[in-house]
């Protein structure tokens, strides 16, 4: 159970790094990334909800602490207009752990982790579809929940008119509709696939 993400943060990035005072200099980055004026929804309730997912399969999981890793950088850098922030993200990340004692090519899975989240496209390595998986998971929550969380990105690309956000938004949502599975782990398939598709169908019925 994670119930305080700095302490669980400052706490995995002391497990690859001897200087405590780094960890809290990147917490308190990270955190001022996500309180930001216009994150409604890729904030730290994203974040705090992608953990707690991940922490349910963690029995099922290759290297938990990379995925927590890639889930606090994942969104560290969001601009609505932006097709980038993915890229953006993964290279903040490298910068910040660089100076831990993470070697090269778990600093690569991290950067590569994150990249995934712009595609969601299925992954040969299970942890990639686990964290996939989780960051697509408010899809399947009660609708009331779902609703919410439709709004709050509403706002976050409050800059686009009804006109094209709403052209984007249904494209989205038909490609999602589409795949054969929105999850593409077998645990979040039983947990989610039914609600989501249930709450996808019914939002793009909005338009």
């Amino acid at each position: 159970m994670i119930n305080n993400l700095e302490l669980h943060f400052i706490g995995l990035y002391s497990k690859y790094g001897t200087d405590t005072n780094l960890g809290k200099e990147n917490w308190i980055e990270l955190k001022e990334q996500y309180q930001a004026k216009g994150r409604y929804y890729h904030n730290l309730d994203h974040i705090t909800a992608m953990l707690m997912e991940l922490e349910s399969v963690k029995e099922m999981l290759i290297n938990i602490d990379l995925l927590f890793f890639a889930v606090y950088y994942h969104d560290v850098i969001y601009l609505p207009h932006s097709s980038c922030n993915e890229v953006d993200s993964a290279n903040f990340a490298r910068e910040r752990l660089v100076n831990t004692n993470l070697n090269n090519k778990q600093i690569d899975q991290i950067a590569d982790l994150i990249l995934s989240t712009k595609k969601h496209e299925l992954h040969q390595e299970s942890d990639f579809n686990y964290l996939i998986d989780a960051d697509l998971s408010i899809l399947g929550k009660p609708w009331e929940i779902y609703l919410q969380y439709i709004k709050n990105i509403r706002k976050e690309y409050a800059m686009f008119s009804d006109t094209i956000y709403n052209s984007g938004r249904s494209k989205f949502l038909k490609h999602l509709l589409a795949e054969e599975q929105v999850f593409k782990t077998a645990w979040f398939q039983k947990k989610y696939e039914e609600q989501a598709r249930a709450n996808l169908a019914r939002e793009l019925a909005l338009f």
